[in-house]
């Protein structure tokens, strides 16, 4: 079927059909900088993950450790393993590993200049077969010792769980932090 001259469209032999190019570079153009903008987007989480990363590459680097003997119950010996990093003479990263029968113990803080961001908590089987099982974990993230997010992993509630997970973590993290800030000055003198 042949369309009448009438009703064609008129189009000039140097025009491109459909949209101009100048019309396609700016949807392009558009498209590219929105994908760019939400990629750089700033936000709590992009900023605890960056300083993670940037702690665990130099916790590769320096890391040091220590150990404390501690009577847990009944006059039952325990064993913590305490590792720390220090960045600038400020502690950027520490962690505490205990086992408790049969059951690993490890507990993480990452800080950003001078307070918690992230704190972990797992609780694993010793020596299991299955070597990354974590039985029950627990990750809080801190802004100005305010929790943003908390998230569980594993079954259910263990001893280390917390009832209120607003205070309790902070409470856990301060005190294990003045427990490493003694026994660092304590090592330091001796």
């Amino acid at each position: 079927m042949r369309i009448p001259a009438a009703i064609q469209n008129y189009r000039r032999p140097h025009q491109p059909n459909g949209l101009s190019l100048a019309m396609l570079m700016a949807i392009v153009a558009l498209t590219i900088s929105q994908s760019a903008f939400n990629q750089n987007r700033y936000d709590w989480r992009t900023n605890i993950d960056q300083v993670i990363h940037e702690t665990d590459s130099l916790s590769l680097q320096s890391q040091r450790t220590f150990y404390l003997n501690k009577i847990l119950r009944k006059d039952e010996p325990l064993k913590e393993t305490w590792y720390y990093t220090t960045h600038n003479n400020n502690i950027i990263v520490f962690e505490v590993r205990y086992r408790i029968d049969s059951l690993e113990y490890t507990e993480t803080f990452y800080l950003h200049r001078g307070r918690l961001i992230c704190m972990e908590l797992y609780e694993t089987d010793f020596m299991s077969y299955a070597e990354d099982e974590i039985r029950h974990g627990e990750v809080f993230f801190f802004d100005h010792d305010m929790l943003i997010q908390y998230v569980t992993v594993g079954n259910g509630l263990t001893d280390m769980s917390f009832r209120d997970p607003q205070y309790e973590p902070l409470r856990r993290f301060y005190k294990r932090y003045i427990e490493l800030q003694k026994n660092i000055l304590s090592l330091a003198t001796n």
